[in-house]
């Protein structure tokens, strides 16, 4: 039996892990979860029920250091975790478990779907001390390939692989009218470090957005950032734990988020997200001009993102259409938690074998 430490700081990294916990405690290990202290994210790792520990953040976001505070508070409050868990190998999305794990000689492996041009914080302060990292063969984590567990997915199809995901109406039916057509806006903060002057969904846009939608079919709103009184209408209630089924059944995703977008592309929903990622992300790139279930488009033209929407939501048939090119890409991907819990359980030495079977590259 193992002992398993995993960090997550992110609401979409506790659906990464559902399925992964689940199959590593099937197979007789021990898991703990340490979790950054973010509202939504705690009511997840709760939802599912996770053994874990919140690490409050106690820095201050208005000082020039807030940064730096953040990375120390953690690596503090990692470090008393560790010393009291004594796990076997740690993994996650933050660069903390990274100089833990040299700290206390322990194999540490992070988990992302980035870039390491999108997020150089991560690469050069986390792959550069990490065991390994598990990413997707298409993302290119340069100059840190060397280290990479590759594969032929997506890191959220750990969740929403047909193996795992199975779309449900009566699930969403109290906080959606499922009787006419809908669409969902997702609006986020932009408040991690990589994020700095990135711009997204205004208020004015989101006004045309809802504007041009509206004789079409119902309009809900999941918002990271805060939004004047007048958009209270339009709020999606459904539970969060619930939201993947809402957009399953959505005519039309529009969003400034990246994790969303893959989650739609996934789902077989149509989508087109709107930011200044827009270009750079390997992961999207993909899913735009290979698999045709997304379009990016840049700030710098919020009239061609306008002109986009109208299109989609008059295009007749257009959700049987993206269906099919999801069944196309999800032909060419493998069950990514299985994956996953397989190479953090057999690692190091289930590494080679585990690449050859995905036809990865080291």
């Amino acid at each position: 039996m193992k002992k398993f430490l995993f960090y997550l700081g992110h609401p979409a990294h506790a659906h990464n892990f559902v399925y992964i916990n689940k199959i590593l405690k099937e197979h007789g290990h021990s898991t703990f979860f340490a979790v950054r202290q973010r509202e939504i994210l705690v009511d997840l790792v709760q939802d599912f029920d996770f053994d874990h520990v919140i690490i409050k953040d106690n820095r201050n976001r208005n000082s020039p250091f807030s940064l730096v505070q953040s990375i120390l508070n953690r690596e503090y409050e990692m470090f008393k975790i560790v010393k009291r868990y004594k796990p076997d190998l740690m993994a996650g999305t933050d660069i903390v478990i990274t100089h833990l794990g040299k700290v206390f000689n322990i194999p540490s492996i992070i988990l992302c779907d980035d870039d390491s041009s999108v997020v150089p914080l991560m690469a050069n302060l986390g792959f550069r001390f990490a065991s390994s990292v598990i990413a997707p063969d298409i993302c290119d984590i340069k100059p840190f390939n060397f280290k990479k567990i590759g594969y032929k997915g997506l890191q959220k199809l750990s969740y929403l692989h047909p193996n795992y995901f199975s779309p449900n109406k009566s699930l969403i039916n109290k906080g959606l009218d499922l009787n006419k057509p809908y669409f969902i806006i997702r609006s986020v903060k932009f408040s991690a470090h990589h994020d700095k002057n990135i711009r997204g969904i205004d208020n004015i846009l989101l006004d045309s957005i809802i504007k041009l939608l509206k004789p079409f079919g119902n309009i809900y709103i999941s918002s990271e950032r805060f939004l004047p009184e007048k958009y209270n209408e339009y709020i999606l209630s459904v539970d969060l734990k619930l939201i993947h089924h809402a957009m399953f059944f959505s005519d039309l995703f529009i969003s400034d988020s990246q994790s969303m977008t893959v989650e739609s592309c996934i789902l077989g929903t149509p989508s087109i997200r709107y930011n200044d990622f827009v270009g750079r992300i390997s992961v999207l790139e993909e899913l735009e001009y290979k698999y045709k279930l997304t379009f990016g488009i840049t700030p710098d033209k919020p009239k061609e993102l306008l002109s986009k929407i109208e299109k989609l939501i008059k295009t007749p048939n257009i959700k049987i259409e993206w269906r099919e090119r999801k069944e196309k890409m999800l032909k060419d991907m493998i069950d990514v938690a299985a994956f996953v819990a397989d190479a953090l359980e057999n690692f190091p030495s289930g590494i080679i074998t585990l690449a050859e079977t995905s036809k990865t590259t080291l």
